[in-house]
């Protein structure tokens, strides 16, 4: 479960989990990280660009990836809900790190993204 979220929305999410072969709690997990990497102390943190591939079922997913994969699987007042609870650990992430000129410009915005 994602506190702040309803339980309709975490139900939701269950449901993207069960469907997709995650496990249960997988997208928690993956909220809980993209909210405390940017906490860590410096060079003390994953690179946002961790992973470029998206293949849900093995695992390989960049953690952001998974929660806006995630987020349009939803009904627009869970996507909403999500969202919001998102957002601050976005806006850190866009507050205290730089755009990497040299990273491939299809990526999504979080995998182009460097520490400082």
């Amino acid at each position: 479960m994602i506190r702040g979220l309803s339980a309709s929305a975490n139900r939701q999410i269950a449901d993207f989990e069960r469907g997709h072969g995650l496990p249960a709690g997988e997208v928690a997990h993956s909220f809980c990280r993209w909210n405390t990497s940017i906490r860590r102390s410096r060079g003390d943190h994953e690179p946002f660009y961790e992973r470029d591939d998206t293949d849900l079922r093995n695992g390989e997913y960049h953690v952001r990836t998974l929660l806006e994969i995630t987020l349009h699987a939803l009904s627009s007042k869970a996507r909403r809900e999500l969202s919001a609870v998102i957002g601050p650990a976005d806006e850190r992430v866009l507050d205290r790190t730089l755009n990497n000129p040299f990273a491939p410009q299809d990526l999504p915005w979080w995998m182009r993204r460097i520490g400082v």
